[in-house]
């Protein structure tokens, strides 16, 4: 990583802290949407390298910008839709390597019983909804975001797992910080505990910034080359 995108993460991690600190929401949420916005342009000016990593930039930055104003429900709805998008978009960028991946039985079987306690996990996160974010559809889309949460972290991990190279580490950092943030918010902002602010701008800021490098990096490659 460069260091002048290290000092810039530094700088916007630190930034949106005392944000969270000294700011009401959604005032501290502007810092949110500003950080990706600025990770937006700078893909766009330094690291252009396919329209779908654009997709996925944007769609991020659209988000954030209406998470602004996450308590109008239609609005809600929407942010769940994009992170969807967002992670189906990541999943496609491992589509062409994921066909040479091969399964055992134990494999099949331990991935079956870990979903199955992520689907309760899932159920019992929904359940704990205020009820006026308990309407069909956002419960429709908490369960997809959920799902394709799941389905990002087990295609990465696979990929991971059987190439092992230093894009395949990145895009799974960037995987885990982004459904990190996700849940990190959902405790922040449903339970009440609202230490976990900081968690989530941390990872988040974090995704962005080694999307950027796996931007920079080019196209996973089916190759199993080590991290060193």
């Amino acid at each position: 990583m460069k260091i002048w995108l290290s000092l810039l993460m530094s700088f916007l991690i630190i930034s949106n802290f005392l944000a969270i600190y000294f700011l009401d929401q959604p005032l501290d949420r502007w810092f949110r949407f500003g950080a990706t916005f600025i990770f937006l342009v700078i893909y766009l000016l330094r690291y252009f390298s396919n329209y779908r990593l654009f997709v996925i930039f944007l769609l991020l930055a659209i988000c954030d910008g209406m998470l602004i104003y996450y308590e109008i429900p239609v609005l809600r709805s929407i942010i769940y839709l994009l992170r969807i998008l967002v992670y189906i978009n990541m999943v496609y960028i491992l589509l062409p390597a994921l066909s040479k991946l091969k399964l055992n039985s134990f494999t099949i079987s331990v991935s079956t019983f870990i979903i199955a306690i992520d689907l309760y996990l899932l159920h019992e996160m929904a359940e704990s909804l205020p009820s006026g974010a308990q309407h069909t559809l956002s419960l429709i889309l908490f369960y997809l975001l959920g799902l394709a949460s799941l389905g990002l972290a087990t295609t990465s991990l696979s990929y991971m797992n059987r190439y092992a190279n230093r894009n395949a580490f990145f895009f799974v950092i960037v995987s885990f910080a982004f459904i990190l943030s996700d849940l990190f918010y959902y405790i922040a902002y449903y339970l009440q505990f609202e230490e976990f602010y900081y968690l989530d701008r941390l990872v988040n800021i974090i995704g962005m910034g080694l999307l950027l490098v796996f931007s920079s990096k080019g196209k996973l490659v089916a190759s199993k080359t080590k991290i060193s």
